[in-house]
C-alpha cells in the first residue's frame, strides 16, 4: 500500500544527536537521505518540516573574561546560518524558525565544570571563557509544530508521521494526529525515551546503527 510520509524534526535535537553520534555530515541533503532511509520503495515523501532557530543575535560580556562577544559572529552561529541556508535549498524541506530568547541575560556553566567546582578539584580561577555558554531558550517551536501537524492531520495531507524529536511538549499533537487516523512514528535517535512519549506513538523507528 502506498503511504504519503510527512516528516517532523525537532532540529535542535537532531543536531545535536547527530553531532554526539557523529553517524553523518549534518546539512540540509544529509537529513532529507536520512529521512528517505524510513521510506518504504512505494512510499511517496510529502514534506520534511525542521523546526528550529536562528542564531543568538545579541551581544554580551563573558563572566569569565569580561570580554565583549558577538554572538552573531562566533563559529556556532555561523555554522547554524550555513546549516539553515542549506535546508532552504534542499528539496521537500518546510523551514520553520522559531525565536530565540537569551533568558534575563544570564550564562550557564558546562555541567563538567560544575560538578568539578561543586566537588571542589577546580577553583573558579580554573575556569576559562569556554567554560560558559549563554541560558538560550527556543519559543514558539512547539507551537508552530502543533498547528503544522492539526493542519496536516485534519487535512488528511498525510498517511504516515515520522517524528523526530525527544520532548515530550509534543504530545498533545501527537494525539490529535492518531484521533485524525494518522500513523505516528517516533525516532528518536537511539536516545531515551520518556514514558509518556512512547505511550502516545504506534510505533517506534530509528536508521541510525546500533553502537
Amino acid at each position: 500500500m502506498k503511504r504519503k510520509v510527512v516528516f517532523m524534526i525537532d532540529g535542535w535535537f537532531m543536531r545535536k544527536r547527530i553531532y554526539s553520534l557523529k553517524t553523518f555530515f549534518y546539512d540540509g541533503p544529509s537529513i532529507r537521505r536520512y529521512c528517505k532511509s524510513h521510506l518504504r520503495p512505494d512510499d511517496y515523501l510529502y514534506r520534511i518540516f525542521y523546526y528550529d532557530t536562528e542564531p543568538l543575535d545579541k551581544k554580551g560580556h563573558n563572566p569569565i573574561t569580561r570580554k565583549l562577544v558577538d554572538f552573531n559572529r562566533t563559529t556556532t552561529a555561523k555554522a547554524q546560518q550555513a546549516l539553515l541556508e542549506s535546508i532552504k535549498k534542499t528539496p521537500n524541506f518546510a523551514l520553520r524558525l522559531g525565536e530565540t530568547v537569551w533568558t534575563n541575560k544570564n550564562w550557564v556553566l558546562e555541567p563538567g565544570k560544575l560538578k568539578a567546582l561543586l566537588s571542589k578539584k577546580i577553583s573558579v580561577d580554573d575556569l576559562d571563557e569556554t567554560d560558559v555558554r549563554p541560558l538560550i531558550q527556543q519559543k514558539t517551536v512547539d507551537m508552530k509544530m502543533g498547528i503544522d501537524l492539526a493542519l496536516i492531520a485534519t487535512n488528511r495531507l498525510a498517511d504516515l508521521l515520522i517524528m523526530i524529536a525527544g520532548d515530550s511538549d509534543i504530545v498533545p499533537a501527537l494525539k490529535l494526529a492518531r484521533r485524525e487516523g494518522m500513523q505516528v512514528c517516533l525516532d528518536p535517535l537511539r536516545s531515551h525515551i520518556r514514558p509518556e512519549l512512547s505511550e502516545h506513538v504506534d510505533f517506534i523507528s530509528t536508521q541510525i546503527p546500533a553502537s
